[in-house]
């Protein structure tokens, strides 16, 4: 399995969840209150929660043993080589964002695209995602067990959270 490099990451937000059906909206709803505390606006949150629920959904679907988890993980990441432009953008208040979330769970299985046929209810989960995204991938888990799949999302207005005061 191929790993992208990803950008510097400048906030993220990371929890596991049991390995259920109720984990997808629950991770629809940490998704949106980082999305929100970030300034991102309504479309990209959309695109952002329907993407998510799509990895999140697959993962818990894994044929492995209950008891394993699912680990979200969502970044605000920095683009390479825009850090000028990135500047002048937040002197004049607003940002660029890039998203990425990542959906580890404990499955060997390398998950692809496919086409489904007219009749099928399922198995357009991954044709979404790669609409939707910037790019997506998979790599596998440092521990040795499982996979991480990821998708790379533009969340434009995307700001660096106020730290509590």
């Amino acid at each position: 399995m191929a790993v992208q490099r990803e950008q510097p990451v400048t906030y993220e937000i990371t929890h596991s969840f049991p390995r259920s059906r109720t984990s997808v909206p629950r991770a629809r709803s940490l998704l949106n209150a980082a999305l929100d505390d970030w300034g991102v606006g309504r479309t990209a949150c959309e695109t952002a929660e329907l993407v998510l629920s799509e990895l999140v959904t697959n993962a818990v679907r894994v044929p492995v043993p209950w008891d394993r988890e699912v680990d979200v993980r969502i970044a605000r990441l920095a683009e390479r080589g825009q850090a000028e432009q990135q500047e002048q953008e937040q002197e004049q208040g607003r940002e660029r964002g890039l998203l990425r979330l990542e959906v580890s769970d404990a499955g060997d299985g390398k998950p692809e695209v496919r086409m489904p046929g007219d009749d099928e209810t399922n198995g357009r989960g991954l044709l979404l995602v790669e609409a939707l995204s910037r790019s997506w991938g998979v790599y596998s888990r440092a521990c040795g067990t499982g996979k991480t799949v990821w998708a790379e999302l533009e969340a434009p207005g995307c700001r660096t959270p106020e730290a509590p005061g």
